[in-house]
C-alpha cells in the first residue's frame, strides 16, 4: 500500500496538467493512462508502462489519476460541444442562404405567375416546402395542433378562402407571403431590409 499523501491539486493548473512535485517522469506516467481513452483500466496502464499492477495503483492513489482524468474527459465533452455548435451555426447560415436563394426564385416566379394556373394543390406544395424549411432553419416547431370549432379545421378553412379569391387577389397574397419568408432569411442574414430603409 501507498504511505504517501495523494497530492495536492494547483488549482490555478487544469487537473491534467502537470502539478507542482509531479516530476515529468511521473506525469508522463499519468498521460500514459489519461491517453487510453475512456475505457482506461489501471491493468492497462501497468501493461503499457511496463510496471508492476500494484505500483501503478499505488501511484494512481497518490496522484490522483482517476479525478485527474474525469476533468480530462469532461473538458473533452465541452471541446467536442463547442465543435458540433458551430459546425451547426455554419449549417443553419449555409442553409439560410440557400432557402433565401430559393425563395428569391420563388418569389420572380410568383410575379410572372398566373394566379389561374395555380391550383390550391400547387399552392399548398410551395408553401408547405417553404415554411417548413423556414421553421426547421429557426428552431420553430415543425407540427402545430390546431383546436377550432366543431367541423372545420383552420388551415382547410385557409386554402378554401384562398381558392375563393380573385386571381389578383390570390397572386397579391403569394406575394405577401413570398416577402414575409424573404425577410426572415434576410434576418438570419443580418441584411434585414427595414435597417437598411431605418
Amino acid at each position: 500500500m501507498s504511505t504517501r499523501p495523494p497530492i495536492t491539486l494547483n488549482p490555478e493548473l487544469d487537473p491534467w496538467e502537470r502539478q507542482p512535485h509531479e516530476t515529468p517522469h511521473k506525469h508522463g506516467q499519468f498521460a500514459t493512462y489519461r491517453d487510453l481513452g475512456r475505457t482506461r483500466t489501471l491493468t492497462e496502464a501497468a501493461q503499457r508502462l511496463t510496471l508492476a499492477y500494484g505500483h501503478v495503483r499505488n501511484l494512481a492513489a497518490q496522484y490522483r489519476w482517476r479525478e485527474r482524468v474525469e476533468a480530462y474527459d469532461r473538458h473533452l465533452d465541452r471541446q467536442y460541444e463547442a465543435m458540433w455548435l458551430e459546425e451547426r451555426r455554419k449549417a443553419a447560415e449555409n442553409d439560410a442562404k440557400i432557402l433565401g436563394a430559393a425563395v428569391g426564385k420563388l418569389a420572380q416566379r410568383l410575379q410572372t405567375l398566373r394566379a389561374e394556373e395555380l391550383s390550391a394543390g400547387d399552392f399548398i406544395r410551395l408553401m408547405d416546402v417553404a415554411m417548413r424549411h423556414r421553421r426547421v432553419l429557426f428552431g420553430d416547431p415543425t407540427e402545430t395542433i390546431a383546436v377550432t370549432s366543431e367541423g372545420t379545421h383552420a388551415l382547410a378553412k385557409q386554402f378554401a378562402d384562398f381558392a375563393e379569391m380573385p386571381p389578383e387577389q390570390r397572386r397579391a397574397r403569394l406575394g405577401e407571403l413570398a416577402a414575409s419568408v424573404n425577410q426572415r432569411i434576410r434576418a438570419v442574414d443580418g441584411s434585414d431590409d427595414e435597417d437598411e430603409e431605418a
